[in-house]
């Protein structure tokens, strides 16, 4: 028997003000009326027979036999791309041969609801109004109803938790506003990419997630269409910005029983791994990320511990200037001897630092420490004739993003007695990827001041020659990945040659890091090469050791 055969009252249905639907167990549309085919944008011909009710309304799970089921603030897409609230009622429709029945849903606006929900309505429960995304709360709900329809269909779903990887400095170069459209444009992407059936939302701090029907095969076919159209170039009014993305993913197995905020939790702590491992990537959760990712959460704690009880310390690493044979230059280096872990090495724990907020404190720590040191060292230097080596201080993207800096580096050295000429700042290629106009403003402010400025580890990430015309460095860094291999014939020699030559020619001086050898530095002089720096000249130093080898005293 036909659907229309069903009804004899569908003249009726169509007269109803009211926008209603009828579809079967799959969802897929039998009829709608005209009040509907206006609420959707979609006319008759257009959806019935052609989609499910998952093409205008997020993934809803059809009720059993009985009362009517309601869902509050549900989305409803319009066909020019408009989303809207309704709500959204569905009830079963029982069938007199047996088989399975039918749905009838209504979808009423939201707005129709104002007077019985006060100001704002259901939207403000589920809405986000800084993204205009729906919000976690929604998401939890939505995610329910996935498990759900995955346990009775057999079929597995997969959480992904999304978060872009520079938020954090479009945060602190262009501030919330511009983060808000930013994620506005990402959810455009994610949707884009997933399709009108995703469900899609917002969970606060920069966080997007989606649940998605599949098996892991399948999903990772979509993470990857994911991260590729994510990366693509956002064009702005004045200028194009490139993201990264990195996701965290989980899968709920039909015959296993988890629930949404289980869920979601096994995502985050995938999110949290992928991060870790640089970004720009997919983690699927593992059994073992739970307890790597507790290690996290400690590390945490106990570096927000070491700020405040100051457990950081300093040393210091020479560098040899191979026209003089003298010490003219020293890089400042962070360590932590934390009592619950012992020393625990600045590669664990700087880029914690940059995802919990603490680098920006963390680093004007060491910009003070650095110039009290040189400026003790200055004082007793200067009883016997002598003057400290020029201390270089590492800044990080986020610093130097961050307003206050210049005034920050202003007053160490005021604090410490020392001009500006004992200080130089050195930055890493990353911040070509951020704010190129700020970051250029900040370093022009610094180098005005008399600071000087160097490039760091030149040659590992996104080396650019234009770069070093348009920002006002003066040293280059060779990058040790390098260095390690000057002293063999080839592209290795072939490489610091060249960028020896270029740094000269554009007025800078060179410092080649880690140099560990007699024959490295020998051809690293041979090249011109101004100082070297590394284990093959000295390790880093405590202050005091420090202080004894300016001094020329035998060490201890």
């Amino acid at each position: 028997m036909s659907f229309v055969a069903t009804i004899s009252n569908l003249d009726l249905v169509d007269s109803l003000p009211q926008a209603v639907f009828v579809c079967n167990a799959a969802g897929a549309y039998l009829h709608i009326n005209p009040a509907y085919a206006q609420l959707s944008g979609y006319t008759r011909d257009e959806l019935v027979g052609h989609h499910t009710i998952a093409r205008v309304h997020d993934g809803v799970e059809l009720p059993a036999a009985g009362a009517p089921r309601c869902f509050p603030s549900w989305i409803c897409r319009h066909r020019d791309g408009r989303v809207s609230r309704v709500l959204l009622s569905l009830g079963a429709w029982p069938q007199a041969d047996g088989a399975a029945p039918l749905y009838v849903g209504t979808a009423m606006p939201e707005r129709s609801q104002s007077d019985a929900t006060g100001p704002g309505g259901w939207n403000d429960g589920f809405h986000d109004a800084w993204t205009q995304l729906p919000n976690a709360a929604w998401l939890r709900e939505r995610t329910a109803l996935k498990l759900q329809s995955a346990r009775q269909r057999l079929r597995p779903c997969a959480l992904l938790v999304i978060e872009v990887d520079q938020m954090a400095r479009v945060r602190d170069s262009q501030g919330d506003e511009m983060l808000g459209q930013l994620l506005q444009l990402c959810g455009h992407r994610i949707r884009g990419t997933l399709g009108p059936e995703a469900v899609l939302a917002t969970l606060g701090g920069g966080l997007l997630a989606c649940v998605l029907d599949g098996d892991q095969r399948e999903i990772d076919a979509r993470i990857e269409s994911l991260l590729r159209n994510l990366s693509l170039p956002l064009q702005g009014a004045d200028r194009s910005l490139r993201l990264t993305a990195s996701i965290g993913a989980t899968i709920a197995a039909p015959e296993v029983r988890i629930d949404a905020t289980e869920l979601l939790h096994r995502a985050r702590v995938a999110l949290g791994a992928a991060k870790a491992g640089g970004g720009a990537q997919a983690r699927w959760f593992r059994n073992a990320m739970q307890s790597q990712a507790e290690d996290r959460l400690q590390l945490e704690g106990l570096l927000r511990e070491a700020l405040e009880r100051n457990q950081f310390s300093l040393v210091f690493q020479p560098q040899l200037h191979l026209a003089t044979g003298r010490i003219q230059h020293m890089e400042a280096l962070l360590r932590w001897q934390c009592p619950a872990l012992g020393p625990v090495s600045p590669a664990a724990f700087i880029p914690v630092a940059e995802d919990i907020g603490l680098i920006v404190p963390i680093g004007e720590w060491v910009m003070r420490e650095a110039c009290r040191e040189v400026g003790r060292l200055r004082r007793l230097l200067a009883l016997k004739g002598g003057r400290p080596p020029r201390v270089a201080v590492n800044v990080s993207a986020h610093q130097l993003l961050s307003p206050g800096l210049v005034e920050m580096v202003q007053s160490a050295l005021a604090d410490a007695g020392l001009g500006p000429e004992h200080l130089e700042i050195e930055i890493t290629e990353s911040i070509f990827l951020q704010d190129a106009d700020r970051a250029l403003a900040t370093l022009e402010s610094l180098r005005q001041l008399g600071i000087e400025l160097a490039i760091d580890d030149f040659g590992t990430g996104y080396s650019s020659f234009s770069y070093l015309t348009q920002f006002p460095f003066d040293r280059l860094k060779i990058d040790r990945s390098l260095v390690m291999n000057v002293d063999q014939p080839g592209k290795g020699y072939a490489i610091v040659a060249a960028i020896v030559s270029l740094a000269h020619a554009l007025g800078m001086k060179v410092t080649a890091e880690g140099m560990e050898t007699p024959a490295q530095a020998e051809q690293l002089e041979a090249l011109q090469c101004d100082d070297i720096q590394g284990y093959g000249f000295h390790r880093p130093l405590q202050p005091k050791v420090l202080e004894r080898l300016l001094l020329g005293a035998p060490p201890l």
